[in-house]
């Protein structure tokens, strides 16, 4: 049996409800966009897709390990911008800010103890921490998301402490996806 899933860091709930007043001004723009619902904002840290079941506590000890090497660090959730950076826009997102190497490491030994003891292969892109807010669906109207996106680009959203990065199982609905708690492990570095 196989299951779709991801690793993340969680965000307080009153950076996802800033989060979803900035979508609303967004959807004031004349542009297909799927919004992703505010309670399902997270910080991926790797999006796994279907596993096996059975690599699910190999998958625990790797995050774990990666978790206990981490102490908690500061982040701030902070403007926005679009992928791919140029060309039409796929993918709404606001900015992470703050201690982005302690995060980049940890993206790296996610990475690294996955591909080594999971056998998942690792990203070849370089990780860029980001919170989706949307994806497009059609260049209609493109220029005018690019204009309300402008009049919100400096939003300070809000900072955190992260403390502990959760492996979710996401479960796709006609409504959206569900995302359900697998294992959460606290960072002790």
């Amino acid at each position: 049996m196989s299951i779709r899933s991801f690793i993340a860091i969680e965000i307080p709930d009153e950076i996802k409800e800033s989060l979803r007043r900035t979508q609303q001004q967004l959807r004031s723009a004349d542009v297909k966009v799927r919004w992703v619902d505010h309670r399902n904002i997270h910080l991926t840290m790797k999006f796994l897709g279907d596993v096996s079941d059975s690599d699910i506590p190999k998958i625990c000890e790797v995050v774990k390990a990666a978790a206990a090497a981490t102490p908690p660090f500061g982040l701030e959730v902070a403007g926005l911008g679009t992928f791919p950076r140029k060309g039409p826009p796929r993918i709404i997102w606001a900015g992470v800010e703050g201690a982005l190497e302690t995060l980049g490491r940890l993206a790296e030994d996610i990475e690294g103890g996955l591909a080594e003891e999971v056998g998942i292969r690792p990203e070849h892109r370089a990780y860029h921490p980001h919170l989706t807010l949307g994806r497009v669906k059609s260049t209609r109207g493109v220029d005018q998301l690019a204009q309300t996106m402008r009049k919100c680009d400096s939003s300070d959203f809000g900072g955190f402490t992260a403390k502990n990065i959760t492996l979710f199982m996401s479960e796709l609905s006609p409504g959206g996806a569900i995302h359900t708690p697998m294992a959460t492990m606290a960072f002790e570095g």
